[in-house]
């Protein structure tokens, strides 16, 4: 495992958001770029939450293997300079790092992804023990988690046991990606023994065969407390204690929607850990969604919790981004 000494910028004794899965570096493809040259990016959707999440000043800790090559090293480097807690992230010489190909035009983007036997996809039950958890407030798994390899889905299925025996909220993004062939029965019994279940209109559909939340909640029973149904541009609602909270999204010059709802859940999530309700924990998310689309890319695209907060309070989303790198982290 990774041994590292990186001071994060959050405070000490602050609840950690623990997220196990991959991480991916991403290609870029896109017309801004000189010709002949590809771009740089970092992706995996479970890291990106956890990126967006130390944005917002909370600990973050990432469970994940990479290869010992370059793909690896750089994700690792980019992570570090995020602030994340890598120490539980295994280098497996055995494996490649997991990559993916963000073609990006008009706003749009298509993935082509290269992960089959990652290293990400050997994680394992034997990467989780009690220690994982250690400060943890939360632990957050995706529907990709629990699709990329059976070992890996049962690591994030024994994560989750010892959350729950510990007293640790449970959170889970559905992330429904046919093209992984996920277990529709598998994803809908972690997210009906979650706390806080996060998914798009899409993922509703595919997972539930209904995008309106009475149904969803009648679905998915009366474990999740939490319920964030996110509609793209229209925003996103929170169904807690029986009231819905909507809020739309601000209005921005969309470069590329990759990675947009990771940056939603990680501002979201980070709300909660702090105390802040869930409606208004959903304001700042939906923003960070928003302003995540100005600039290419997953998570060097998400905006700074200062950025966030003085579009909350009224600046115009549309001034010039500022990306994300490991320089500015």
């Amino acid at each position: 495992m990774i041994q590292d000494n990186t001071d994060p910028t959050s405070s000490e004794g602050t609840p950690v958001l623990v997220a196990v899965g991959e991480g991916l570096l991403e290609v870029g493809m896109r017309n801004d770029l000189p010709s002949g040259y590809l771009g740089r990016g970092f992706g995996g959707d479970v890291a990106n939450v956890a990126v967006m999440a130390a944005r917002m000043g909370t600990r973050a800790r990432l469970l994940t293997r990479l290869g010992a090559d370059t793909p690896g090293r750089l994700l690792l480097d980019f992570w570090r300079h995020a602030h994340l807690d890598v120490d539980r992230i295994t280098v497996d010489p055995s494996a490649p790092t997991g990559m993916y190909v963000n073609a990006v035009r008009h706003g749009g983007h298509t993935f082509d992804y290269y992960r089959s036997g990652s290293a990400a996809t050997r994680l394992s039950e034997a990467d989780v023990d009690e220690h994982l958890l250690d400060g943890a407030g939360a632990l957050h798994v995706s529907g990709i988690s629990l699709a990329i390899s059976g070992s890996a889905a049962r690591a994030a299925e024994r994560a989750a046991e010892l959350a729950r025996d510990s007293g640790v909220m449970v959170t889970f993004c559905v992330n429904h990606r046919p093209m992984l062939r996920p277990d529709t029965d598998r994803n809908l019994a972690f997210a009906r023994a979650a706390d806080i279940v996060i998914l798009s209109s899409e993922d509703a559909l595919a997972m539930l065969d209904t995008d309106r939340l009475d149904r969803i909640r009648a679905m998915l029973g009366e474990g999740p407390q939490e319920i964030v149904l996110t509609d793209g541009p229209a925003g996103a609602v929170v169904l807690s204690d029986g009231e819905i909270h909507r809020v739309a999204a601000p209005s921005v010059v969309v470069v590329d929607t990759a990675g947009a709802g990771d940056a939603l859940a990680g501002t979201y999530l980070a709300g909660r850990l702090a105390g802040t309700t869930p409606p208004d924990a959903l304001e700042p998310a939906v923003i960070a969604g928003a302003l995540s689309c100005r600039w290419p890319g997953c998570a060097r695209s998400y905006p700074s919790a200062e950025e966030i907060a003085r579009v909350r309070a009224g600046a115009s989303p549309d001034v010039e981004p500022q990306p994300f790198s490991s320089e500015s982290a």
